[in-house]
């Protein structure tokens, strides 16, 4: 359900009583290659992989003038990301009337970064700077109105967190209730200590689990950076199938994923792959996650129908196995994304709210 907020705009940001003076410098995400600074940025500013330029490409697909990304920067220095879809009525002007902010590769991670920085719901212990955040926005809706005049008339901002909500959250703004995104925090010294936090089934389950997929001589399983030789086209069917079947929503539609996008995933640097072949070496399972230095993030996910021939207990046993993956190495948790909040639950999941927030472009 939609509500009008009634926070103040924050028009004039200050950090520590100054005022932070951003620009922003658009670019075409239809064009190969990342402007200058692009994934510098991703890599040293602890940006997840799904901001990587070849998935901001694949997003982009070909269609010139749709989407806008974005270089935010502090005189010279990029501090930030920003990443929008132009939609709008009109068949000779199909993509004017609003821009959509949103991440090109994850709906779990808002469509505006900035350096060092993630909601503080994912990552509690070094949140986004606010005021930070207020001078980037101002700087995104100024360039906003620098670039389109009065085209674009509103602004959505997806996937906004408890803490950015005052701030994207101007008077008179919409303001709707998204779906939760589950987040697994890290408090465990081992993974033996994270299995006694869950109940004894779903610790039995998950163990036997393990045990049985590691002695199936029918199964192969492998969890490290994406192989070159993965069948990405199964890959893509065998996902497209999964989202399917899990499917429990009419709207918002569910988010279809082309096979150009895929494939930039899976091979983005700091892509990790939990792989699952079958005896005659055929991919029967695939999860694409995100490597990060704090809080890694879940992607894709496809596995060949256990009601068709497929293993059971894939689905478990690949969280098993990025959880402890994270836990081992020290991670402070992980994203989960947004399905199968139920049984995320059960591993240890928590779930975090979050928002779509419609401004006016004034």
């Amino acid at each position: 359900m939609m509500t009008v907020s009634i926070e103040t705009p924050v028009n004039l940001p200050t950090v520590c009583g100054a005022r932070m003076d951003l620009t922003v410098e658009f670019t075409d995400p239809t064009r190969p290659a990342p402007p200058p600074g692009w994934d510098e940025f991703v890599r040293d500013g602890e940006a997840h992989p799904v901001w990587h330029w070849t998935v901001a490409h694949a997003t982009a697909g070909g269609r010139r003038g749709a989407y806008l990304a974005g270089l935010i920067r502090d005189d010279s220095r990029v501090v930030g990301l920003v990443y929008a879809r132009l939609v709008g009525p009109g068949r000779r002007r199909p993509y004017l009337g609003l821009a959509e902010v949103a991440c090109p590769g994850s709906s779990s991670i808002p469509g505006l970064i900035l350096a060092g920085g993630l909601p503080a719901a994912l990552h509690p212990r070094r949140p986004a700077d606010p005021g930070l955040l207020a001078a980037a926005v101002a700087a995104f809706e100024t360039g906003l109105r620098r670039e389109h005049g009065r085209r674009i008339k509103a602004v959505s901002y997806r996937s906004v967190y408890a803490d950015a909500l005052p701030i994207v959250a101007g008077r008179m703004s919409l303001v709707g209730a998204g779906l939760p995104v589950t987040v697994f925090h890290n408090r465990f010294a081992g993974y033996d200590e994270y299995l006694a936090t869950l109940s004894s089934s779903r610790r039995a389950g998950q163990r036997r689990l393990s045990r049985l997929i590691a002695k199936d001589p029918d199964i192969t399983a492998s969890f490290g950076p994406t192989p070159a030789d993965v069948d990405l086209t199964r890959f893509a069917a065998l996902a497209d199938a999964t989202s399917r079947r899990h499917e429990t929503r009419r709207w918002p539609p569910p988010r279809r994923l082309s096979h150009t996008q895929l494939a930039a995933m899976a091979h983005a640097p700091g892509a990790l792959a939990v792989r699952y072949d079958g005896a005659g070496g055929e991919l029967v399972g695939l999860g694409i996650n995100f490597d990060h230095p704090a809080v890694p993030l879940a992607g894709p996910w496809g596995a060949l129908d256990p009601h068709h021939g497929g293993p059971r207990g894939l689905w478990f046993d690949q969280h098993a196995r990025i959880l402890r993956w994270a836990i081992e190495s020290g991670r402070d948790g992980v994203i989960g994304g947004k399905g199968l909040v139920e049984l995320k639950g059960e591993l240890g999941y928590a779930t975090v709210p979050q928002w779509l927030v419609l401004r006016r472009l004034s």
